[in-house]
């Protein structure tokens, strides 16, 4: 969400789901870099419920890189008053928290009329149109909870540090949907979504409540109980964190532009096999194994020609002692 004029873009975006199933709570980590010409911009985030705010840290991503490589790896290696009401009635906009995380200011917010909502956001900085209003709709008469993040653009590219958004909820789910105007813009620059989600069993996700979700599962496999407690430590998470879940999927959604009509949501796969990336070509040894067979080849002509020269030789030395002999 830019300011009137400016734009900006999601160049790249990833995300990890970590989902406790016993205590119905799931932790969301993302980070993201973005393309702008505007000096800031925000975005929104909803949840069902009012989230736990945190920064992550960036080095679980990279961990979870590693793990999902193909086998033969080498290693792997200030809260806010609300609003006072005009009258006995409660405000139409809360804000239940306000704090700087991870390089952004954050405001967590609950609203129950949707242009009291895109209201505040445009006092406090924010854009505003009709499609950013039919937005926020569902998710006020869902009673969920709406985070505004806004972020300082200081050079074109901008990359955030991850934040963690910790929450009860019935269902994991990645949030998918985007304004009308994004979602019918045309095509797109390519942007690749990638999410780790991590659970007790393989999960798979849909858009809404069964529609096809073009995010492919690239790797899903068990992980050692070792690496589960270092991601945690990385991410900066209790040790309990995800209720001992141990499966890992790697998703890639390389849409444009995307279907964002709903939220991706996650539920047991009915396929619970493992899933691995193909281990790569061994390119030197490609390469070794053409030389030696080009060497090979090389020796076996040059044997031919030396007995065929020896033959050659014998046949003249008959010949002269038959004239001379």
């Amino acid at each position: 969400m830019p300011g009137e004029g400016r734009f900006v873009r999601i160049a790249s975006e990833e995300a990890i789901i970590i989902w406790d199933e016993g205590a119905q709570r799931q932790h969301f980590i993302r980070r993201a870099s973005f393309d702008t010409d505007a000096k800031d911009f925000g975005f929104l985030v909803p949840t069902p419920n009012r989230p736990e705010l945190a920064e992550a840290g960036n080095d679980a991503f990279a961990f979870l890189a590693a793990i999902t490589l193909p086998f033969d790896r080498a290693a792997r290696g200030k809260s806010d008053e609300a609003a006072k009401p005009a009258g006995p009635r409660p405000a139409a906009v809360t804000v239940l928290e306000q704090k700087v995380v991870a390089g952004y200011d954050a405001a967590v917010l609950e609203a129950t009329d949707a242009k009291a909502l895109d209201g505040w956001l445009k006092q406090h900085g924010y854009p505003s149109s009709p499609q950013l209003v039919a937005w926020y709709e569902p998710y006020i008469a869902g009673k969920w909870k709406i985070t505004a993040f806004k972020i300082s653009a200081d050079a074109p590219k901008v990359a955030s540090s991850a934040v963690r958004m910790s929450f009860q909820t019935e269902k994991p789910f990645f949030p998918y949907r985007e304004p009308a105007s994004q979602g019918t813009a045309g095509k797109q620059d390519a942007r690749l979504l990638r999410v780790y989600f991590l659970a007790d069993a393989r999960f798979t996700g849909t858009v809404g409540a069964n529609g096809a979700w073009d995010g492919r599962a690239v790797w899903s496999n068990n992980v050692e109980k070792e690496d589960v407690a270092y991601l945690l430590k990385l991410a900066r998470l209790p040790s309990l964190a995800g209720g001992g879940g141990r499966w890992l999927t790697e998703f890639e959604d390389r849409s444009s532009p995307r279907p964002g009509t709903d939220e991706v949501f996650f539920q047991r796969a009915a396929d619970q096999t493992t899933l691995g990336r193909p281990a790569p070509v061994p390119v030197m040894m490609a390469i070794a194994r053409s030389n030696t067979y080009q060497l090979s080849a090389a020796a076996v002509g040059i044997a031919a020609l030396i007995i065929v020269a020896l033959l050659v030789y014998k046949r003249r030395r008959r010949g002269n002692r038959r004239l001379f002999g």
